[in-house]
């Protein structure tokens, strides 16, 4: 079995426990009921853990690692760092003996890390056939380079989002079919901490309870993806509704869970073309930065002195 602090893009819930590999569990919340409640669901004598950060001082990674090292028996050889050159997280893994450390590219932006060794190195230990899965990437990757905005699908789909953004249609529910539910959540971080800063982006909306189309407001657009050989009536059902009364709507056909690979690529370029709509640099953070530095505040004085002013 597997432990990562990582979020691998919904491939565990799409892929499934693949036979013969580990089953890949993704802790992404410090919330103490959840963390207490992946640990008494594996063995921690049989468990390899993956480590993610690509700056290495990202707290809840950090957390996370200290946590499991300790209860694990402090035995490093089971456990893989991800982790960018010269982080914090290199001179950990080396100091505590991991059994490796892969390093990311440092010009990646964490949330864009999807086809980086952040992604794909995960989805090996679990049995995903990454060469396969990377084969339909390059698909989207060649398609994203055509001139033409409308046969482009990564350009296309950001016109539609960026535009209806700047339009006041700002809220964009997230309907993914079950068999590649996960997908949204992945997303839904995709999406919102690229676009909003500046007083301006787009909020993403996933796993919503769907309504009729009367509970909407004209702040509302969707994206639908779905799987054709497994489609729900029920999101068929209300997402024609949505469409007859005049919401925009985008269509995404996924083939199956290794189209996955080309949905990365696809929302990635969407998203940047989005920003640009909007007049924003989709590939900052400073909110996120922000609230990093005024965190380490916190805890560097809890440690100094015992407890922390707010």
């Amino acid at each position: 079995k597997l432990v990562t602090g990582v979020q691998t893009c919904a491939l565990p819930i799409s892929f499934g426990q693949i036979a013969g590999f580990p089953k890949l569990h993704v802790l992404d919340s410090t919330d103490p009921a959840q963390v207490l409640s992946l640990e008494r669901r594996v063995n921690l004598k049989k468990t390899l853990f993956i480590v993610a950060s690509k700056s290495g001082s990202t707290l809840e990674p950090n957390i996370f690692m200290q946590y499991f090292y300790e209860r694990s028996g402090r035995d490093g050889s089971r456990f893989i760092a991800i982790t960018d050159p010269g982080s914090k997280m290199e001179q950990i893994a080396h100091a505590e003996q991991f059994a490796h450390i892969f390093y990311g590219v440092p010009s990646i932006g964490g949330r864009y890390s999807a086809l980086s060794d952040f992604g794909m190195i995960p989805a090996a230990v679990m049995g995903v056939d990454v060469k396969r899965l990377l084969e339909t990437s390059q698909e989207m990757v060649e398609a994203c380079r055509l001139a033409d905005a409308a046969n482009n699908p990564g350009v296309s789909l950001g016109v539609f989002m960026g535009t209806l953004a700047a339009a006041g249609r700002n809220k964009l529910t997230i309907v993914c079919s079950p068999a590649i539910h996960d997908l949204g959540a992945w997303m839904e971080q995709l999406i919102a901490e690229s676009t909003g800063k500046d007083g301006k982006g787009i909020i993403p909306v996933d796993r919503e309870p769907l309504g009729a189309p009367s509970q909407y407001g004209a702040d509302r657009a969707f994206v639908y993806l779905r799987v054709p050989s497994a489609r729900d009536p029920e999101q068929e059902a209300a997402i024609s509704a949505f469409e007859q009364a005049g919401f925009p709507v985008a269509s995404i056909d996924v083939a199956d869970a290794y189209q996955l690979g080309a949905e990365f690529f696809r929302w990635e370029i969407a998203t940047a073309v989005a920003g640009a709509i909007l007049q924003i640099n989709p590939f900052d953070q400073p909110d996120v930065e922000f609230s990093k530095v005024e965190t380490r505040k916190l805890t560097t004085a809890f440690e100094e002195i015992g407890r922390a002013h707010v």
